[in-house]
């Protein structure tokens, strides 16, 4: 039973796969999932996984910083990042439809960057990774169409290329999965044969399970399985993993990691229960989805950047 208990501590996106499984059983006994329920699980692994796997970044910055021999100031760190989401907030202002395409391709090349694990830093690897990350994203917006349609509206205020690229993409979903993952094939086996690496054929299993639970749920929690579920979790490992190199960090608990983003975790959140609080005493006119969206796509890119040095500095 210690055994067990010890795997799925750092295995848990078995405990995921087994949330979301519990989920699809309840759609398929209900014959749907109440509004209440999938915003429970959704909160649930944005809050216990998903904002504090971005929360660690100083940590990464800090040993990143050490092993290039270089000194590294919290505060420094802290001003570079809010700059970063200045400028980033200020170009979804000026430039919402290039800001919103430019999160997508960042964030696709993302989730490929942590699902396309132990591969070296090459240009077939590089261009596996983007594809496989551009067709998960891809997957869960375009096989959720409906749900995702008047999200893509609010954000974009109905802007006419955005729309328009949107509308096509739906009409033609099967071709761009397709293509997307005839692409991704070609492009891996390609990179495989070049530089040979070794799969985590369990791991793929459970990559593989997300996915197909994602299809089958709601937009919401789907996006919250595999996010919070899946590449959060994937991306504590990771950390824990970069910290651990250090002599210092050799015996890092898992536990001890996410205590550790708790901080900037609960920062965060009094961030958001004030902007609540706010919309509901001052701005009910305005519409909080884009302006939430923004938000947390401003706080992810800074995010990406040290994500992308820590995993650069790996290989």
């Amino acid at each position: 039973m210690k055994n067990i208990a010890r795997h799925i501590l750092y295995t848990p996106t078995w405990i995921s796969i087994f949330l979301g499984g519990i989920l699809l059983a309840w759609q398929l006994l209900a014959g749907a999932i109440t509004p209440s329920v999938q915003a429970i699980f959704f909160a649930f692994f944005i809050f216990s996984t998903g904002i504090p796997h971005g929360a660690l970044d100083h940590l990464v910055e800090k040993e990143t910083a050490i092993r290039a021999g270089n000194p590294f100031n919290l505060l420094a760190f802290l001003m570079k990042y809010l700059a970063t989401m200045l400028f980033y907030a200020l170009a979804w202002f000026f430039l919402p439809t290039v800001s919103l395409f430019v999160f997508l391709i960042i964030s696709a090349w993302h989730f490929g960057e942590t699902d396309v694990e132990n591969a070296p830093i090459t240009p077939l690897w590089n261009i596996t990774r983007f594809l496989f990350g551009s067709l998960v994203l891809a997957g869960l917006l375009l096989t959720h169409a409906s749900e995702t349609t008047p999200i893509w509206s609010r954000i974009t205020q109905n802007e006419p290329i955005s729309m328009s690229v949107w509308q096509f993409s739906v009409e033609n979903t099967t071709l761009i999965l397709s293509i997307l993952s005839l692409f991704f094939l070609i492009i891996l086996m390609l990179a495989h044969q070049k530089s040979p690496i070794i799969f985590d054929k369990i791991r793929l299993v459970r990559l593989v399970l997300i996915l197909i639970l994602a299809y089958f749920l709601p937009l919401l929690p789907a996006f919250a399985l595999y996010f919070g579920g899946w590449h959060a979790l994937c991306s504590f490992d990771s950390i824990i993993k970069y910290l651990s190199q250090n002599a210092q960090n050799a015996k890092t608990h898992p536990l001890s990691i996410w205590l550790k983003s708790l901080p900037f975790t609960i920062l965060a959140f009094a961030f958001l229960a004030f902007a609540l609080w706010y919309w509901q005493n001052f701005l009910q006119t305005f519409d909080p989805l884009p302006l939430l969206f923004i938000f947390l796509s401003i706080i992810t890119l800074p995010h990406l950047n040290v994500m992308h040095g820590m995993n650069s500095r790996e290989k």
